[in-house]
Formats: structure tokens, C-alpha cells, sequence
């Protein structure tokens, strides 16, 4: 019978989750006039798979530092208890902060709320023709940079 249990990459519980939710959007908040979601609109445990699997765990410790409540408490009570763990708990906080901006803008929407082009910048105006590798000719001309 276990053959037929389907599995997830959420490394978290439902619980976890809507702690994490509740984290998010204390850190950063929907922005409504400008067009900006709140961090808890994205998918940051994917992020966090993907880019820093290693943090993992780390980022299930801070969640069970939260109550399970947590997510049901009013905006100012979550805004104090984030304040209080970032100060008691900095290192692990800023782990979750620097995760957390990084997913954030990198994510298409938000780029664009900002005034930024989502798509790579590379091929708008920068036409190279094929096979031209008189391009490489300044770096070939420099001095050797590494010891051999």
C-alpha cells in the first residue's frame, strides 16, 4: 500500500507553512499603490530547494520557534514577535532575510512593479555578428593574471 503514497519536495508541514507565510509577509509586505506582492505570494521552500537546500533545516528551526498560532495573530503581534526573534536570533534571522530578498527579486512581478525588465539584458542592443572574435583581442593582449 505505502507504493501509492505520493510524495512532495515541501519539506514542510502545514503548520510550518503558515508560520512561514505569516513570517513573510511581516517581511515583506504587500504594496498595493505600487503593484508589489507581499513575500509570502511567492514560493520560497522551492526557492530554498533549489538555490540553498542546505538551509533546510535552519529554516525548520526558526519555524518552530514560532507558536502554531502564529499565522492566526493580528499584523502588529507577528511584527513584534519577527522583531524580537531577529534581535535574539540574528544570525539564523538574517539567513532567512537574505533568502527571502533574494527570492524575491528575482521574481518576474515584482521586477516589473519596479521599473526593471524581467528578461535578460543581453540581447536587447548588443548585436554580435557569428564568428567575429576580433572581440577577444584586448583580452588576449593582456599580461597572464594567474600563477602557472
Amino acid at each position: 500500500m505505502t507504493e501509492n503514497i505520493i510524495t512532495t519536495d515541501n519539506p514542510l508541514t502545514a503548520a510550518q507553512q503558515a508560520t512561514l507565510s505569516g513570517i513573510l509577509s511581516v517581511l515583506i509586505p504587500a504594496d498595493e499603490r505600487r503593484g508589489l506582492q507581499s513575500a509570502n505570494e511567492l514560493d520560497l521552500v522551492v526557492y530554498i530547494n533549489e538555490q540553498s537546500p542546505e538551509f533546510v533545516p535552519a529554516l525548520i528551526q526558526i519555524l518552530e520557534t514560532f507558536d502554531d498560532q502564529f499565522a492566526a495573530l493580528a499584523e502588529s503581534e507577528r511584527h513584534q514577535l519577527v522583531d524580537e526573534y531577529s534581535k535574539s536570533q540574528s544570525d539564523l534571522f538574517n539567513a532567512l532575510l537574505f533568502h527571502t530578498f533574494a527570492c524575491y527579486y528575482q521574481d518576474d512581478r515584482v521586477l516589473e512593479a519596479i521599473g526593471m525588465n524581467a528578461d535578460p539584458p543581453f540581447p536587447r542592443g548588443n548585436e554580435i555578428e557569428s564568428g567575429d572574435l576580433s572581440l577577444l583581442d584586448p583580452v588576449l593582449k593582456r599580461p597572464r593574471l594567474y600563477r602557472t
